[in-house]
């Protein structure tokens, strides 16, 4: 991998369930709990969020403010891990390390910047996206203009090249909002689950309710209602 990135390293138990762009408001998050009922319902170990968990937290926090934001967004989580990988330009908490924190009863990891993750039989370079292009809308826009030239999934292309990533390895990432996995290439996003813009309003950009698996050396894209993608 390039030098100079800043990373993390973690090693993911089980079956793992990896979705992105959740945009919670502080305080109770239905889209977070419906997202925690999934990974329940299908027997996630691990559940890792690639950035833009809240929608309006950018700032530099303490650990106990992020604790309670965690705990009000997502309440009761049967047991399942949380692994947060927080962007680094928008939406999120401003942190200068990585935590570890228990929130009722369930473990919380918050990692800023890039994560190496072993999890399963698959190592993985997970990360929001925002250092392949800063701005979520241009990163939409450049991504869905590329599809139609039949280059999908061009900005996690892009930033796997630049980080230099080993060829075994996947890049994960989400910030375009746009579901996507290419096996030959070994990137995947597992696009958003944002429904809403501000008090009520839907978002611009529909949620595909999508999410990537992790489990015994595989990746799979799946949707909310256990449809595999391609």
């Amino acid at each position: 991998m390039q030098r100079g990135v800043r990373h993390y390293v973690a090693r993911l138990e089980g079956p793992t369930m990896v979705v992105s762009d959740i945009h919670c408001p502080l305080g109770r998050c239905g889209v977070a709990r419906e997202v925690v009922r999934v990974a329940v319902a299908r027997g996630a170990a691990t559940l890792a969020v690639l950035g833009d968990l809240f929608d309006d937290f950018r700032k530099l926090v303490t650990a106990d403010e992020l604790r309670r934001a965690l705990a009000a967004a997502f309440g009761p989580l049967g047991g399942v891990r949380v692994v947060y990988v927080t962007s680094g330009s928008s939406h999120d908490p401003i942190l200068d390390r990585a935590l570890r924190l228990q929130v009722g009863g369930s473990s919380f990891e918050v990692y800023p910047g890039g994560l190496v993750a072993r999890v399963d039989g698959v190592t993985a370079f997970m990360t929001h996206g925002d250092a392949a292009m800063r701005n979520g809308a241009h990163a939409f826009l450049a991504n869905a203009a590329m599809r139609l030239l039949g280059r999908g999934l061009f900005l996690e292309r892009r930033l796997r090249e630049r980080l230099r990533l080993p060829p075994h390895w996947w890049l994960f990432m989400g910030h375009t909002h746009i579901p996507g996995i290419d096996y030959r290439a070994r990137v995947a996003n597992p696009g958003s689950w944002r429904e809403e813009w501000f008090r009520g309003l839907p978002y611009w950009r529909p949620p595909s309710r999508t999410y990537l698996w992790v489990e015994s050396g595989l990746v799979e894209l799946r949707e909310k209602h256990e449809r595999f993608l391609r």
